[in-house]
């Protein structure tokens, strides 16, 4: 008799980060049991949007070799000119509401589905596989400090009937169960003290959360140990919380391209963790004037370096169409004078490069981060040392986590924020000094800091070999196989 197979549906939001975490969670489960199918749905971004994470996404599938996972492509909708005109997320909560239909077309005609995954940024679909009596399931990209925070604005706002957006006019510091620390207000993320931004989406993910079937987040105990303690204690009822990182993206998309031969062989020449890498993520940039600022204190620092450096968003005037950061056609035209001739023997300046690759060379010693999180895990995992610039999103408390909370990082900044939010300047300089001030903390070789990073190298390690947590869920979704 054959053994009965149960089907997964995995739904990631459409930007690079979100889909790669989602591919390795689903190799993952693949990897543990020989009962799961799962398939990937990908909403993509119009090219005109994002011209990197259509591409890195193609080769994210192409390299999953697992006979037991598909991709289905839902249908691309025709972007009305109001998505494009607040916030980058504003759009892709737009695109991710259109595809309903879709959705619900695809569920239709693929009986036997065992559990919907839907990451935290595209909860709507929870709705839909609720009409067919789906469990659905949320992937939390963040880590579980952040998950905490958002579930707690939830509940004072919802049950308390205080407006969370006040807290970031707050003249001392805050307590909120997921952090140890009083948390500064200036670092509180804008997604949740943006009052658009709040009402509009965040609160609403935050209520999704809470009818989950579970939260699957990419953490794990050895690095967030009180915020899981903290809610696992809480006397509100929310759903049991799977910690099942630290999930990096293991795709090799750089190595044996032969545009990029010239920046690995310049790595592959220099000694042993020298270089420290400047990178804000694929969704990162920063105006001309900080920049130069940055330039300037690289060049102070005498460090050598590795600049992914991306244009901020243009905007199409005509049709008012927001675009995600891009590429440079000159670096001459931003960069100080003479920059580049002064540096060529000890940095280069790049478009957007696949961090993991760069992070896991040997000749990288620091990394100048955004702190996504996915950026702090791939830190974590090469064993490399963060000198923190947070710039939109939950960034700024990721910041926070790491320099207070852990001990794990290097301030830079922990509250520089793109954009103005409830009084908050955007953008402020960051000068030349600061950056060279932790450019050289970060790379400072017997730091505590870098001891402490190498620490949780190790245990990010034996977390992936422990995996208890993700034999929990595989039992959760054979079990609704064999009851349904």
């Amino acid at each position: 008799m054959a053994r009965a197979t149960a089907e997964l549906i995995l739904i990631p939001s459409p930007a690079m980060g979100h889909v790669a975490g989602m591919l390795e969670f689903a190799k993952l489960l693949i990897k543990r049991s020989e009962q799961l199918y799962i398939t990937v749905v990908i909403i993509k971004l119009p090219d005109y949007i994002d011209s990197v994470s259509g591409t890195f996404v193609d080769a994210v599938i192409a390299s999953a070799g697992e006979t037991r996972l598909r991709f289905v492509h839902l249908p691309p909708t025709d972007p009305s000119p109001e998505w494009s005109s607040r916030t980058r997320g504003h759009f892709v909560y737009r695109l991710v509401q259109s595809q309903r239909n879709h959705l619900r077309d695809f569920l239709s005609e693929y009986p036997g589905i065992v559990g919907v995954v839907v990451d935290m940024l595209v909860t709507p679909f929870m709705d839909v596989a609720g009409d067919f009596g789906i469990p659905a399931y949320v992937f939390f990209t963040s880590g579980v400090a952040f998950l905490g925070l958002m579930i707690h604005f939830q509940i004072v706002q919802d049950e308390e009937g205080e407006d969370v957006t006040e807290f970031a006019n707050s003249l001392t510091e805050l307590s909120f169960p997921s952090y140890d620390n009083s948390v500064p207000a200036s670092v509180l993320p804008t997604v949740l003290v943006d009052k658009e931004t709040w009402l509009g989406r965040f609160v609403v993910f935050a209520r999704d959360f809470r009818k989950a079937k579970g939260i699957i987040v990419n953490s794990f105990a050895g690095l967030e140990s009180h915020a899981i303690t903290a809610y696992n204690s809480t006397t509100t009822v929310l759903p049991p919380l799977h910690t099942v990182g630290p999930i990096v993206n293991q795709t090799r998309t750089l190595s044996g391209a032969s545009n990029w031969d010239w920046l690995m062989s310049w790595l592959d020449d220099q000694p042993p963790e020298s270089v420290v890498f400047v990178c804000f993520g694929s969704q990162g940039s920063l105006p001309e004037n900080q920049v130069r600022e940055i330039a300037r204190g690289l060049e102070r620092s005498r460090y050598r370096f590795l600049w992914s450096l991306r244009r901020p968003p243009q905007r199409d005037s005509e049709n008012n169409k927001a675009q995600f950061p891009g590429e440079y056609s000159d670096y001459n035209d931003i960069l100080p004078d003479g920059f580049l001739h002064r540096t060529a023997g000890t940095g280069k300046v790049a478009g957007w490069v696949p961090q993991l690759e760069i992070l896991s060379h040997r000749a990288v010693g620091g990394f100048v981060s955004h702190c996504g999180w996915n950026s702090i895990l791939e830190s974590i995992w090469c064993g490399v040392p963060i000198a923190t610039w947070p710039v939109h999103s939950e960034q700024q408390v990721n910041a926070f986590q790491m320099v207070r909370e852990l001990g794990m990082a290097v301030e830079i900044s922990l509250d520089y924020c793109e954009r103005s939010v409830n009084g908050r300047r955007a953008g402020e300089m960051v000068t030349a000094a600061r950056i060279e001030r932790g450019i050289k903390g970060v790379m400072e070789k017997e730091s505590e800091v870098r001891k402490k990073v190498k620490k949780m190298q190790e245990e990010s390690r034996r977390a992936c070999e422990d995996g208890s947590s993700i034999s929990t869920l595989i039992a959760q979704f054979t079990n609704t196989l064999h009851n349904g």
